[in-house]
C-alpha cells in the first residue's frame, strides 16, 4: 500500500509530540504520586500569599508547595520535652491546583529529648498534621521530616521516622530533607529525599564569601561520585534568597550576631564597603524595621547566590543524577526574594537536564 507524505508526516508529529510529553513527564515526576509540575518551599509562618506570589506560582506552573507546618523543639523552661514551636496560621486559601506538602522541622535537641520514646512523638507529629489539614481543608499525599541529624543523632531520628511511616496511609509518601554531609551516611528509612544545596557555608565564619550556597563549598562532597550512588530517590532544592549576616568585633575576632534581611547599604554615608560584599559600620546606625542599633565596628555580610552561581551548581548535580527521574525545588516562595531573578533564570533552575 502507498502512503502518502501528509500522513507520513503527521504520524511524525504526533510521534515526536508523546516524545516530548513522556520526556517532560519524567522531568517533573519524582514518583507515580507527584503532582505535574514544579515545587516550592514556604517557610514562613503565616500563609498569606501576594498577588506576584501568585503570579509566580502560574508562570513557572508550581504544583506543589512544601509548607513548614511547625517547628518541634526542645522546652527547657518548663521541662516539657519536645513541644511544637512556631505553628504556621492561614489567613488564605491554597491556589486551586496546588498539592500541600506538610513540612515538620525538628531540632537535634528536641529529637535528644524524645528519650527513646520516638513512637510517642511520631504520633503526636501525625496526630497535628492530620488536625491542621482537616482544619484547612488539606488532603495530604506526602510528609517531610526535615532535620540536619548527625552521626550520633541519626538512630534516633531513623526510629521517629520510622514510627511515623507506620502511622501513615499506604498510598502516602514519607520525605526527608538531606543534607550535603548526610550523604555520606545510611539514608533514612522514608520513601524519598530532597537534597538541600544551600546553607553550604560556615555561616559564624566572618571570612566565608557566601554562606548560602558555594561551589567550592559544595563540590568536596560530590567528587566521589556519592550522590550518583546515594541508596534513596532524591530531588534537589535550591536557594533563591539572600540576607545580611551581622558580626561584632571581641577580643577573640568577630562573632556570628544574627541575620536580618537583605537590605541596600551602598546608600548609607555612616556604612562603609570594604569588600565584595562585607561592610562595616563607622557610625551608630538604628535598624528600627528590625529593632536593632548597630555601633562602630559591627560588620555586615550581604550574601546572595546569583543565578549563574546556581546553575553551576545545578550542573554539577545534574551530571551525578544523570539517568535518575528528579524533581528542582525552589527555597522559597517570597515575593521580595524572588524578585531578584528572572522568570528566565527561574525556568532554567527548574529545567531537568
Amino acid at each position: 500500500m502507498k502512503i502518502k507524505i501528509p500522513e507520513v508526516r503527521m504520524c511524525l508529529r504526533l510521534t515526536l509530540c508523546l516524545l516530548v510529553s513522556i520526556a517532560i513527564m519524567s522531568c517533573n515526576n519524582s514518583s507515580a504520586d507527584s503532582a505535574d509540575g514544579n515545587s516550592i518551599y514556604y517557610w514562613r509562618t503565616t500563609f498569606k500569599l501576594s498577588e506576584a506570589e501568585r503570579g509566580f506560582l502560574d508562570r513557572h506552573n508550581v504544583k506543589r508547595i512544601y509548607m513548614r507546618f511547625f517547628d518541634v523543639s526542645e522546652n527547657y523552661e518548663d521541662n516539657y520535652g519536645p513541644v511544637p514551636d512556631a505553628t504556621i496560621i492561614f489567613e488564605d486559601t491554597i491556589p486551586n491546583g496546588i498539592e500541600i506538602v506538610p513540612t515538620v522541622y525538628i531540632t537535634l535537641d528536641a529529637i535528644r529529648g524524645m528519650n527513646d520514646r520516638e513512637d510517642v512523638y511520631a504520633e503526636k507529629i501525625l496526630k497535628r498534621v492530620k488536625k491542621m489539614c482537616q482544619k484547612n481543608g488539606i488532603k495530604f499525599n506526602e510528609l517531610q521530616l526535615d532535620c540536619d541529624w548527625t552521626e550520633s543523632t541519626c538512630d534516633r531520628f531513623f526510629k521517629l521516622c520510622a514510627a511515623v511511616k507506620q502511622g501513615m496511609e499506604p498510598s502516602q509518601l514519607l520525605s526527608n530533607t538531606i543534607r550535603l554531609h548526610q550523604l555520606t551516611q545510611s539514608p533514612p528509612p522514608v520513601d524519598k529525599g530532597v537534597l538541600m544545596v544551600y546553607n553550604t557555608g560556615d555561616l559564624r565564619n566572618e571570612n566565608t564569601e557566601n554562606s548560602i550556597l558555594s561551589l567550592d563549598d559544595v563540590e568536596p562532597y560530590l567528587s566521589d561520585n556519592r550522590l550518583a550512588e546515594y541508596e534513596l530517590p532524591l530531588d534537589v532544592a535550591y536557594p533563591a534568597y539572600g540576607w545580611c549576616v551581622l558580626y561584632g568585633k571581641t577580643q577573640y575576632g568577630s562573632d556570628f550576631l544574627r541575620l536580618m534581611p537583605e537590605m541596600d547599604l551602598s546608600s548609607d554615608k555612616r556604612i562603609e564597603k570594604i569588600d565584595d560584599n562585607l561592610y562595616q559600620v563607622t557610625s551608630t546606625v538604628s535598624f528600627s524595621d528590625f529593632s536593632m542599633v548597630a555601633n562602630e565596628g559591627l560588620r555586615i555580610r550581604v550574601e546572595r547566590p546569583s543565578a549563574s552561581e546556581i546553575l553551576k551548581v545545578k550542573r554539577m548535580i545534574d551530571r551525578q543524577l544523570k539517568g535518575k527521574t528528579h524533581n528542582n525545588i525552589l527555597y522559597h516562595l517570597d515575593e521580595n526574594q524572588l524578585s531578584h531573578y528572572g522568570d528566565d533564570e527561574i525556568s532554567e533552575i527548574y529545567t531537568c537536564n
